[in-house]
């Protein structure tokens, strides 16, 4: 007689495998959002709405992944592999969105930045391009939003340079296409004539690709230029700051281009 001394194998955790399976759902439902709002595909706010929802599956999957952990300790199943890779997916989905609302906490509420808040450059024609789910065409800056903005950005002023507005449109221009931003009508009169001390464009946060409205205005000042930009979000009350840094990222390429101003 023979005697299988062998111990029987362990069961697997069926929590653990559930847990993993929210996970990969949440991966799922966060890039098919992602798609949604990066091609523009659907209306913003229903895309969000879907990738609410695969952060809330994230949530849960970490949740589920906690309790598989627990149970596979106290029990001696196995699965506890596929708990902590569900926990660590789901903090993945979590990530990127965790940093950028943190970020929106210590922003102040603002989408519409210039760096001259008296006499703001205007968009004339960003009106015609924007759909109907965006949000309307800012003017004129209200005085209370004024001082929201200077409190908020004291260091966004305007540039001034030594060249002459000429030379320092053809910069700006240079700039708005190195960029890649879209630009709204004519930047030079026709015939080859010098270039518009203004130019309006549209540009692109990298991630999501959603669409902002930029405006360069380039002035005389005495021998030289005075250069103010002003950029406003089409979408939601704040922009985590993004406006203001494009300015600021704007204006320093212009001032290095220009030789240090």
């Amino acid at each position: 007689m023979t005697f299988d001394l062998r111990e029987p194998p362990r069961r697997r955790s069926r929590l653990a495998g559930l847990a993993l399976a929210f996970a990969w759902f949440s991966v799922l439902v966060a890039l098919y959002a992602f798609a949604l709002l990066r091609l523009r595909l659907v209306e913003p706010f229903a895309a969000f709405a879907a990738f609410a929802s695969g952060l809330g599956i994230a949530v849960i999957a970490i949740l589920l992944g906690a309790v598989a952990l627990v149970v596979v300790w106290t029990t001696g199943l196995r699965g506890g592999v596929r708990a902590a890779a569900a926990i660590a997916i789901s903090l993945a989905v979590l990530a990127g969105p965790a940093y950028v609302a943190g970020r929106g906490f210590r922003a102040p509420v603002l989408n519409d930045v210039a760096t001259d808040l008296a006499d703001p450059p205007a968009f004339t024609r960003a009106g015609r391009d924007r759909t109907p789910g965006d949000l309307p065409v800012p003017g004129a800056i209200a005085p209370d939003q004024a001082e929201r903005l200077r409190a908020a950005y004291a260091d966004l002023q305007p540039l001034k340079l030594a060249q002459p507005p000429d030379e320092v449109s053809n910069l700006v221009i240079a700039l708005v296409e190195e960029r890649g931003w879209r630009t709204l009508g004519p930047t030079a009169y026709p015939r080859g004539g010098p270039p518009l001390g203004r130019v309006e464009a549209v540009a692109r946060t990298p991630v999501l690709g959603f669409e902002d409205d930029v405006v360069i205005r380039v002035r005389e000042d005495g021998t030289g230029s005075r250069v103010d930009m002003r950029s406003a979000s089409r979408l939601g009350s704040g922009d985590f700051g993004a406006n203001a840094d494009r300015i600021r990222s704007f204006l320093a390429d212009l001032k290095a281009a220009a030789g240090g101003g």
